[in-house]
């Protein structure tokens, strides 16, 4: 069985050559999983898949609109790379339009729900430490799931959280005292602490949030609950976009619509 930080093993020549490309390329091991996996979706061979395949795949799927347009993108992705180190000399995907989708607008969580989902501490306290890590350093599932003991460092400045995020761009985010708390236990521990694939992790803390009356939420709408409670207090926008690890600053500017809501939601509230 592999571990979340190995790289997939290969089944053909094909699967070998890509995956020693990607690796080549400092692909994560995630990415590489995900490409491996869909290709063998479309059949395992990117020089026989035909675009029609592609579209039966696509259409045997229950996918939302934002994840049909990610698989499309991710498709169109990989046979840029097959065209580049010559698994095949046609582009089927070529012929797909990437559909169209509206900006998603963050959706925080309420303080009532994260109250409730700290209330997770003894009984759930794995779930407790990523649901903080989350909403009080506005960590990805992924940059959860690689840090170390070691990633907590005091500075001249106060502690910090080392978090190496997407394209291996590594941040120092200021550590909260909740964030101290949670990660004091593996002071210097060179091992990753949680060894478990994504799609496991955000299963299990599901289910620990609905065990504590916290329903339809996802574990990334804690990312956007910091960056949320940061633009309500009146933080820079340049500053939650460098907290975030925004590749733009755009897209930290839709968290101040939500911010500018909140008088409105009070009042109406009352």
């Amino acid at each position: 069985m592999s571990k979340r930080h190995d790289a997939p093993k290969p089944s053909t020549l094909v699967e070998a050559r890509y995956l020693a490309y990607m690796a080549a390329e400092s692909m994560s091991v995630e990415t590489q999983r995900q490409r491996i996996y869909l290709l063998r979706g479309l059949g395992g061979d990117p020089a026989t898949v035909t675009s029609d395949d592609i579209v039966a795949m696509l259409n045997s799927r229950d996918l939302s609109a934002h994840s049909r347009a990610g698989y499309i993108s991710t498709i169109k992705a990989m046979y840029a790379d097959f065209l580049r180190i010559g698994l095949t000399e046609v582009d089927p995907s070529r012929r797909i339009k990437t559909p169209r989708t509206p900006r998603r607008r963050p959706r925080p969580i309420t303080e009532d729900e994260l109250a409730r989902l700290e209330s997770l501490r003894h009984s759930r306290p794995r779930a407790y430490a990523w649901t903080i890590l989350a909403a009080y350093a506005g960590l990805r599932i992924s940059e959860v799931l690689t840090l170390r003991g070691t990633a907590l460092v005091d500075t001249d400045a106060g502690p910090v959280l080392r978090v190496t995020g997407k394209g291996g761009v590594t941040a120092q985010i200021p550590a909260h005292p909740k964030v101290v708390a949670v990660m004091q236990p593996y002071a210097g521990v060179d091992e990753v602490l949680w060894e478990i694939w994504p799609q496991n992790a955000i299963k299990s803390w599901q289910r620990a949030a609905r065990s504590v009356g916290v329903e339809g939420r996802t574990f990334h709408q804690l990312r956007h609950t910091f960056a949320t409670r940061l633009t309500r207090k009146g933080v820079d926008l340049l500053v939650i976009a460098d907290l975030c690890r925004h590749a733009s600053v755009a897209t930290t500017q839709k968290y101040a619509a939500i911010a500018d809501e909140a008088p409105f939601a009070a009042v109406a509230g009352l």
